[in-house]
């Protein structure tokens, strides 16, 4: 009798110590999961789930309207993020994006980098240091929900419901930010 309350105990320790060692971000992970929340919406009618079909069509469509064209080296579309706020041209910001597929061809992820477009290494207000929390602050109204946590290597992240938002400065002109579907990210981790 003893001895089975004995290992009940040890047990529940057992948990609350496995508990206590998970890091935030994996509570954190955990709990937006479970909540069972889609947040699907990327942006400019992209969605976790279209086809590259679907995203070619669409972005297609944002050239045609004049919203979006080629970016450098044809590796990413492009589009210019004008402060509706400010009339300085300076701030107008360059922002390249290009979408992640899984093997059926159905985006996971969105790859986005960001800078100021009239970026010089001599302006320090034009610099990527300047234009992360600028960013940050963006995306929280963009996505609003949760707000960024600190993590290793400069890294921020957003999670909510099954999106996932990494922010970081790449270099001293460009942010990267990535925009993933966790519960994809999870299940290919866990077959």
């Amino acid at each position: 009798m003893k001895y089975n309350k004995l290992m009940k105990g040890s047990f529940l320790i057992g948990i609350l110590f496995i508990y206590s060692c998970q890091s935030d971000y994996s509570k954190l992970v955990k709990k937006e999961l479970a909540s069972n929340v889609k947040n699907d919406t990327l942006f400019n009618t992209l969605r976790f789930g279209n086809t590259r079909k679907e995203f070619y069509e669409i972005c297609w469509d944002l050239n045609k309207k004049g919203i979006a064209t080629h970016g450098e080296n044809n590796n990413y579309v492009k589009k210019y993020l004008v402060p509706k706020d400010s009339v300085d041209k300076l701030k107008t910001i360059k922002m390249l994006f290009y979408a992640r597929f899984d093997s059926s061809d159905k985006i996971t992820a969105m790859d986005m980098k960001f800078s100021y477009s009239a970026w010089a290494p001599w302006n320090k207000d034009l610099l990527a240091d300047a234009l992360l929390p600028v960013l940050k602050d963006s995306l929280l109204k963009w996505y609003p929900g949760n707000s960024f946590m600190k993590m290793k290597d400069g890294i921020d992240v957003k999670i909510d419901g099954n999106r996932q938002i990494q922010i970081k400065k790449e270099s001293n002109r460009n942010v990267s930010v990535l925009i993933e579907n966790l519960e994809y990210k999870y299940n290919t981790l866990v077959d």
